[in-house]
This record gives C-alpha cells, structure tokens and sequence, in this order.
C-alpha cells in the first residue's frame, strides 16, 4: 500500500472507528506528556521535548508542500500557509524553539479556537494510513500539545489583555487573506466559499447569508471561543482573590 499515491482508495469518512481511535490517541497525549515533563522538571528533557516537536511541526510542513509539489497538486489557490491552523502551524514550531510569551498569547487562541474544530471535522479527502490524513493529524495534534505543553510546563497563560491581541491579529490576518482571495481566487480560511463537508462556516452561511456575510457570524464564534478559552483563567483569577480576602479578614 503506497501512502504516498494521491489515488489512495481509502476516502476519508467523518468518526469512522479509525478517525475515533485516532483523536482519542492524540487526546490521551495531550494529557500523558505535559503531566510527565511537568513532575520530572527536567531542563534537557525540555529542550529535548521542545526542539524534537517544533522539528516534527515543520518537517510535517515541508513534507505535505513537497508531496504537492510531487503529485502535481500544488497551486496558488490552495497551498499556501493562508488557513489559519496552516499559519498557527509554522507560528507553534518557532514558539516552541523560541519560548516567547507574546506569541503564545496570541496562539493560545489561534491554536485551540481554530484548531479543535479541524481536528474534529478535518477537511481532508484520504483516509487513514494515507499521508495526507497522518500529516493533518501530526499538525492540528501537534499544534495543541504545543499549548498545552507551554501552559502546563512552562507555566505560561493567558491574561485579559491577551484576548484583544490575539483578536486584533486575527483580524488583521483575515483581512490579509480576504484580499489575497480576491486576487488570487482562492477560497483560504473559507472566506469566500462554504466548505467540502458541513461545518461551522456552513452554519454560519445558513445564519448570515452568502459570503463575505458568513464572516460576521465566524467572528462572532471567534469571540465566543475566546471568551471560553479564557474562562478558566478568569475563574481560577477570582477564586485566588476570594480566598486571599478571606485570609485577611481572618
């Protein structure tokens, strides 16, 4: 079986056991890692840890435009770094290298708002074992454990003031991509188009209407995932200062 062959047979249908079996795996990673690296405190293991999955995020990349390139599926209008897990992609690896709070503010949202939705419903056309459905789950897996290894480990977080950067860089982002579609006739970060299978840009379109109008309803969700990503945050905030008040009152 060549994984490699772009006439795969084995099409890639939505929680099949195989596609389960797979977020499942990737899941108990998320948790299993960050909680070991986090007892062990161990300063080698980290950089060891960090370099090893930055250098998977960005060979995973390579790889994915060089198979394009190869099998003649490579164009303008598709295979750019322009979606936003593509872009989160490259961004998490030089996090990881880097250690830069500034960028993990920012891709704290990026990663974990837009990249659990991909990972649940990807838009991929194979199947497992094909590459293209390994290689998406290399990235939109690695892209998440990114976050959460430098949230729990690192001990980074987000603060208030992180939302609206991580907002503004996003808006900015799209408003790049929306006119290179226009020049270019792509349809990046499904700005201009619906979707190959149902998902939450189709919603959007049925709620809002037809594209550019979907958009409103895209950062509306947007918001919303942000304000819910932060929520821990923010609760955890006001239990500290609730239990510090009454500590001095004692």
């Amino acid at each position: 079986m060549n994984i490699f062959n772009p006439n795969f047979t084995g099409r890639f249908e939505l929680f099949t056991g195989y596609h389960i079996i797979t977020m499942v795996f990737i899941a108990l990673l998320w948790i299993i890692i960050p909680v070991v690296f986090k007892k062990s405190k161990n300063e080698k293991a980290d950089i060891f840890f960090r370099y090893t999955l930055a250098s998977l995020l960005l060979v995973q990349h390579i790889g994915w435009i060089i198979w394009e390139i190869i099998t003649n599926r490579f164009t303008i209008e598709l295979s750019l770094p322009l979606n936003l897990c593509d872009i989160s992609n490259i961004l998490c690896a030089i996090l990881l290298i880097r250690k830069s709070f500034k960028m993990y503010e920012i891709l704290y949202f990026w990663a974990l708002a837009g990249t659990i939705q991909s990972y649940i419903t990807p838009n991929i056309f194979f199947g497992f074992p094909h590459f293209e459905y390994i290689a998406f789950y290399i990235q939109h897996g690695g892209e998440i454990l990114t976050i959460l290894y430098l949230t729990i480990v690192t001990g980074f977080r987000p603060k208030a003031k992180s939302m609206i950067k991580s907002l503004v860089a996003l808006s900015i982002f799209i408003m790049f991509v929306y006119i290179f579609n226009l020049i270019a006739g792509s349809n990046y970060m499904f700005l201009m188009a619906d979707t190959p299978h149902p998902s939450t840009v189709t919603r959007m379109i049925k709620i809002f209407g037809e594209p550019p109008w979907h958009i409103i309803g895209l950062m509306l969700v947007t918001v919303v995932s942000i304000l819910v990503l932060y929520a821990p945050f923010a609760i955890w905030d006001k239990f500290k200062k609730s239990k510090s008040s009454q500590n001095q009152d004692q």
